[in-house]
């Protein structure tokens, strides 16, 4: 793993860290599962990408609500949040954190320690 940051801040309110690791996405209250790769991430939340045939916005649309979690040793995310905005021509999203389950919170603040 390899913490890159961006120096760009644009219109977002936090720093964004490079990271590239698989997630699971699903809706609250819904079946399908997606299986995407983060891209970014910072303590509002992550960019996640799908390289399926399958387009993110065939499952989600904005405002939907999710659960998520990384299957990495290294980085264990499980939680809750909005899909806040949806790139058709890039397959990507933004995903906004609402809640951190269990240990998440804690890794996860490390990480942005170790990667700032």
């Amino acid at each position: 793993m390899e913490c890159i940051q961006d120096v760009a801040f644009e219109r977002r309110g936090y720093q964004r860290i490079g990271l590239e690791t698989q997630v699971i996405i699903k809706p609250v209250d819904n079946d399908p599962i997606i299986f995407g790769w983060i891209q970014d991430i910072s303590h509002g939340g992550f960019k996640v990408r799908i390289d399926i045939p399958l387009k993110f916005n065939d499952v989600f649309h904005e405002g939907d609500r999710v659960v998520f979690i990384t299957d990495e040793d290294f980085f264990g995310l499980k939680g809750q949040g909005e899909v806040r905005w949806i790139s058709m021509d890039r397959n990507e999203a933004g995903i906004e954190f609402d809640e951190l389950y269990n240990d998440s919170r804690k890794v996860f603040e490390e990480f942005l320690r170790i990667c700032s």
